[in-house]
């Protein structure tokens, strides 16, 4: 079966609005099924959703089966390393706040095995994060890798400091941001008003977490506008969850929305969740904005399963087919920048210094690009850059 007919099939297991049609697929397409669903991490959602359906073969039921017994102790285990890493914080002083699965894990599915909990993103601010980061590794936390540029050029450029692992072998991001700074992306990305989340947020089991419709903000810009739907289906069941666990307040929604500018990253992905979950209620008689092209919304059901061993090209490809000349330069070279502040060049000398990392870098897009489904991606995410860019 053609790759995008097989994405189509696994959105349609994966969701709940529609049967999917499994007849033809052979043991090739069941194969590529289940990567995708390991890879993303659907496999225990799919495993409750689809655990009495006779039409999955038994060696794929039996992945799923194993892989939502794994993600249920998993949870456990994450859970606890939560606890610890933000009492250890709020214990010097600090506070944190925990974003996305923890919360979405425990609090809005039916059970935390369905949603798998693969890192820990906790939030503090541009002024104390290093001093936790600095705590955190005292305390027995180790830096998952090392930084490309200096920590200090991170707070200004980047959204967080590199991945931690803790105690208890949690991949754990410090975040001094919800959302990448304006600029440091290849497209409009909105900054919310972390100020106004940090007085919403609420109290749950010892860990704090945004409220409920900042946690939806936040699910559609990091969905959207920072991976451009490289992180997946999952967040549409997220948002389907979320929304029957809490009630949003339309028509302020979209008022914040037009406001902060994500609104259009909002129609896009709610869009995308009401036609793939059931029973989703969507408000948009108060939105006066137009709502996503067909074509749009079709080439983000691509995105959604986009193979994460080529996502670095086709980001390199989009970025040649929207910036031209331009933004081949700042991809070779390296450079990370943002609105207003200073550009820092990522440390290449581990590669062969920037000569021996771009002609890397270029033949590595160069092989990849030879095949089709590649260049569609790339297309995709240039499209779907300009049209940000276009709204904003």
């Amino acid at each position: 079966m053609p790759p995008g007919a097989l994405r189509q099939v696994l959105l349609d297991l994966f969701g709940t609005m529609r049967q999917p049609d499994l007849t033809g697929l052979d043991e090739a397409d069941w194969d590529w099924i289940d990567r995708m669903a390991a890879l993303r991490r659907l496999q225990p959602l799919l495993h409750a959703q689809h655990q009495d359906n006779p039409a999955i073969p038994g060696r794929i039921a039996a992945n799923w089966r194993t892989a939502y017994r794994e993600s249920a102790m998993l949870a456990l285990a994450r859970t606890a390393e939560l606890k610890d890493c933000t009492a250890l914080l709020e214990g010097a002083g600090f506070a944190p706040l925990t974003l996305k699965g923890a919360w979405l894990a425990h609090y809005a599915y039916p059970d935390p095995a369905q949603r798998p909990m693969y890192d820990l993103d906790v939030l503090l601010d541009l002024d104390t994060v290093l001093e936790g980061y600095a705590l955190l590794k005292r305390s027995g936390y180790v830096q998952a890798y090392p930084e490309e540029i200096p920590l200090a050029d991170m707070i200004r450029l980047e959204k967080h400091l590199p991945t931690l692992v803790g105690p208890r072998g949690a991949m754990i991001e410090l975040h001094h941001r919800m959302a990448d700074p304006h600029g440091a992306l290849d497209h409009f990305s909105p900054e919310p008003d972390e100020t106004a989340i940090r007085a919403r947020a609420v109290r749950l089991g010892g860990v704090s977490y945004p409220g409920a419709e900042d946690m939806l903000v936040h699910l559609i810009i990091h969905a959207a506008y920072a991976h451009r739907f490289d992180c997946g289906p999952r967040v549409l069941a997220d948002i389907d969850f979320l929304l029957r666990k809490e009630p949003v307040d339309w028509a302020a929604f979209w008022q914040r929305g037009k406001a902060e500018g994500w609104r259009d990253g909002a129609r896009l992905v709610l869009e995308l969740t009401r036609r793939n979950r059931a029973g989703v209620e969507v408000d948009s008689t108060a939105d006066s904005g137009p709502p996503p092209p067909e074509d749009l919304l079709d080439g983000a059901v691509q995105l959604l399963f986009q193979e994460p061993d080529t996502c670095a090209t086709a980001g390199f490809a989009a970025t040649v087919i929207k910036g031209g000349w331009r933004g081949l330069a700042t991809r070779i070279s390296g450079t990370r920048s943002a609105e207003g502040e200073a550009p820092a060049v990522r440390e290449m000398e581990s590669e062969g210094g920037r000569l021996g990392w771009a002609f890397s870098r270029l033949g590595r897009v160069a092989g990849d690009l030879a095949r089709a489904d590649v260049r569609r991606q790339s297309r995709e995410l240039a499209r779907l850059s300009r049209w940000f860019d276009g709204a904003a």
